[in-house]
């Protein structure tokens, strides 16, 4: 059996870095073709008690971005605001959309925090007449 890492693909899309309060970020383009789902997992220092993060889900037709339309779109919502915060958003990769995507953020916090974040793929191909369990 392998090992979570030898099974997932993963990228840093944004180098951890100070982002100031409401100004859009994006993170690098990142090729998903033969993915079927990835998840972009964006860490933000603590934001603040109900300050919030919000994230859009963008797909291109080429690694630049050039053409990106938002696919998707969420908030979250720092409850208790002194402990750092992950933000997950999943997504199942369609042929209605460009092969390329990347997320964009921005936070309202009262001052810039360290923002980064990673993709993840699974790229472990399984045959459908495969008899598999996964514990």
């Amino acid at each position: 059996m392998k090992r979570i890492s030898e099974t997932l693909a993963l990228q840093n899309v944004f180098a951890p870095q100070s982002v100031d309060a409401s100004t859009d970020k994006t993170s690098n383009y990142v090729d998903l073709s033969g993915v079927e789902e990835a998840v972009f997992l964006i860490s933000t220092a603590a934001l603040g008690s109900g300050k919030s993060l919000t994230v859009k889900l963008m797909a291109a037709s080429d690694s630049s971005g050039s053409d990106a339309e938002e696919i998707g779109s969420a908030k979250f919502t720092d409850a208790e605001g002194t402990a750092p915060q992950l933000a997950a958003v999943s997504y199942r990769v369609s042929a209605l959309h460009g092969r390329y995507a990347a997320v964009t953020f921005q936070h309202d916090g009262a001052a810039a925090v360290v923002c980064g974040v990673t993709v993840a793929a699974n790229t472990l191909y399984v045959p459908v007449n495969d008899w598999v369990l996964v514990v």
